[in-house]
């Protein structure tokens, strides 16, 4: 989650790309503020999800399991489903198992091999918050047109293919064009 709640103004932005080379000041702006909503969003969802009770990890988890609630899943397909690992998915398992609401049962092929499903807890207590947050979430976007969502998600599909630039592979990540833009847009009249 990002912390820095003061992100840069573009003026700031632009003087960077004076100062360092490769810096488009856009795509920083871009970048701040794709953050910045992200961090904000999943701090009201936390908020959320304590107020019924669980964690994100934990509402996930449920989540995925109500895809198609009579298909059980093994849980390392939850934790690569919810990008968490293994372990993590254990501790997860156990407090859901204990509040009774999935239910863990062995292979009959691989007695090593087990299968998670929701219980009738489970889907009742999904049944009963999936609504509110479905609105609340509808609530979120209601300001975006169908047309500006799906762009939106086009938009966002394409920064996710670039995560690699970051480096996270371990190959550096290539330098791009320098592109300096001036101040002149109406966007930036409250920089």
């Amino acid at each position: 989650m990002l912390l820095l709640k003061d992100i840069p103004r573009y003026e700031t932005l632009l003087a960077y790309s004076r100062r360092y080379p490769n810096v488009d000041p856009d795509a920083l702006e871009a970048y701040f503020n794709l953050l910045r909503v992200a961090s904000d969003v999943l701090e009201g969802l936390e908020r959320y999800y304590s107020k019924h009770g669980t964690s994100q990890g934990r509402f996930t988890v449920l989540a995925l399991l109500n895809r198609e609630p009579d298909k059980p899943l093994c849980p390392a397909d939850l934790a690569e489903r919810s990008g968490v690992t293994r372990a993590t998915m254990t501790g997860l398992l156990q407090g859901l198992e204990h509040e009774g609401l999935i239910k863990r049962t062995a292979s009959s092929e691989d007695r090593r091999m087990s299968y998670v499903a929701l219980t009738s807890k489970g889907r009742k207590y999904l049944d009963s918050v999936l609504p509110d947050l479905f609105r609340r979430l509808g609530e979120l976007m209601e300001g975006v047109t169908d047309k500006e969502g799906r762009s939106l998600v086009k938009l966002l599909e394409k920064v996710r293919e670039r995560i690699p630039a970051l480096g996270a592979d371990g190959q550096p990540p290539r330098e791009h064009k320098r592109v300096i833009r001036p101040i002149n847009s109406a966007s930036r009249a409250q920089a």
